[in-house]
């Protein structure tokens, strides 16, 4: 994943933002592509990437440059998804801002690997932006060897927005989670992207047929009703078929996770779903915890769900979902490109909405994914990592991460500033999720187990009993208990 860091507010806001025009392009998840050589220094010129659009003066840049920060800033990024080109231009356009300043990166698909052996003889990045649950990372997450950035984000202001702090920039219940607050009360790593999951509808079915997106439960299934209308009717293979409320990916459904955490999360708190992570005792004796589970089996058991379902696999389900057959499928961005080739409802404009609540006035939820930036307590030059982290949360930035890197940063106004680069359905999707539905991120993650179980925890909850439940083969109590087990085993074999 990747990682951000804090800056000071040293330049000339005007002259800040006029320098920052250079670069336009978002991403998404990180997936290993081309292997480049483990160590790039910032002097190698990537070839054929377009050049952003540049409207400053360079005469300006350099004298607003004058006087400022000097030194050499490095960095440690993993080259994932989002390729080369982004990083190259981010730091292109903050040296020429902060001329002073010589950025060495190293930019690898193995980059954990890479600065391993640095950190064992004390030689620490300035910044990194990788997996920090990996490796030599991990260890220094455990032995808390990250600064925290709790003044940072509350302290430090937007470079292109006067009077805004970062804090106030990042999308909602972000920084509050463990994935970023990793102990203490403080924040010590900064979002980077942000990859939403929720539940996938047709916007344009929804409009014409003037339907409400359900805030709850009972809402979802009060929609069944108003699917007997033969009007309400779709199209298959020749003949009228009535739609389902719902479909999931069938045989794997690990994708389920993108309603059943958020869902928890609304409804029965974020420290009972930290409790569930983290396999403690009685986590799952819950009522709230048995409600939703119970809600997510009456899909199956009342009929709600998609027929067949269970039987299929992810791009049929996807696929019949696309087709008008299912109102809602759980799923993320990727589900646009992975699709692309098959045919959909006419019109069909993809949508997200969060998982339900039970009660309206609750927070909804959206699982998201998302890369870290992280400052080592022994880094020779933190102030520089954090200028360059400011220097990240700006629209310039925005712009140039979605249109070299296809990616969407961590902003409330990313899509705003930068959606027009992306394909028009996911920034739809990421408008609808967190603008339109009010979406609150929830990035899940497991507490650490024991090497050598039987199963994972989501196969536990989801490979394994998940299907069992929804088709009535065991009981809502006996998947509690099948939960409870597993975490006691945890808790056994990690004494």
């Amino acid at each position: 994943m990747k990682k951000r860091s804090n800056f000071f507010v040293i330049l000339s806001i005007i002259l800040l933002a006029f320098l920052v025009l250079m670069a336009c392009t978002p991403d998404d998840e990180l997936d290993v592509t081309d292997e480049p050589d483990v160590t790039d220094e910032i002097t190698d010129e990537p070839e054929d990437v377009d050049e952003p659009e540049d409207t400053d003066d360079p005469e300006e840049a350099n004298d607003a440059a004058e006087g400022e920060l000097e030194g050499e800033l490095n960095i440690a990024i993993f080259e994932g998804g989002f390729g080369r080109d982004f990083w190259y231009d981010l730091v292109e356009r903050f040296e020429a801002v902060h001329q002073g300043v010589t950025v060495n990166m190293d930019l690898s698909p193995d980059i954990i690997e890479l600065i391993a052996p640095q950190i064992a003889v004390g030689e620490f990045p300035d910044l990194i932006s990788a997996n920090m649950d990996e490796g030599v990372l991990a260890a220094m997450q455990a032995g808390r060897e990250f600064i925290s950035l709790n003044d940072f984000f509350a302290s430090t202001e937007v470079l292109d927005r006067p009077g805004t702090m970062i804090n106030e920039l990042i999308l909602p219940g972000m920084l509050e989670s463990s994935h970023f607050m990793n102990y203490d009360g403080n924040i010590y790593f900064a979002p980077f992207n942000v990859g939403p999951m929720g539940m996938v509808y047709n916007q344009t079915l929804f409009d014409e047929m003037g339907w409400d997106i359900p805030e709850t439960w009972d809402e979802l299934f009060a929609l069944d009703d108003l699917l007997d209308d033969p009007d309400t009717f779709v199209e298959v293979d020749g003949s009228m078929e009535r739609r389902a409320i719902f479909t999931y990916q069938g045989i794997h459904p690990g994708y389920l996770e993108s309603i059943v955490f958020p869902a928890i999360a609304s409804s029965a708190g974020i420290d009972v779903l930290t409790a569930i992570s983290n396999f403690e005792e009685d986590a799952w004796d819950n009522p709230q915890v048995h409600e939703v589970i119970e809600n997510l089996a009456r899909l199956g058991l009342e009929d709600y769900l998609m027929e067949g379902t269970v039987a299929l696999n992810h791009t049929v389900t996807q696929a019949d979902m696309m087709m008008g057959r299912a109102l809602f499928i759980p799923n993320g961005l990727w589900m646009v490109g992975e699709m692309e080739d098959a045919p959909v409802e006419d019109g069909m404009v993809f949508a997200m909405a969060p998982a339900p609540a039970l009660e309206h006035g609750s927070n909804r939820y959206v699982m998201s994914s998302s890369e870290r930036f992280g400052i080592p307590t022994n880094a020779e030059n933190p102030e520089l990592a954090l200028e360059f982290l400011q220097f990240i949360y700006t629209e310039d930035t925005m712009r140039a991460f979605t249109q070299l890197a296809g990616g969407t940063l961590a902003t409330y106004n990313a899509i705003d500033v930068a959606g027009q680069y992306l394909e028009l359905d996911v920034a739809n999707m990421i408008d609808s999720v967190f603008s339109r539905h009010d979406g609150t991120v929830l990035i899940y993650s497991w507490g650490t187990f024991p090497e050598g179980l039987p199963h994972t925890p989501n196969d536990s909850m989801f490979d394994e009993n998940m299907t069992p439940l929804m088709t009535g083969t065991i009981t809502l109590d006996e998947y509690i208990q099948r939960q409870m087990d597993f975490a006691e085993e945890v808790r056994d074999r990690s004494d």
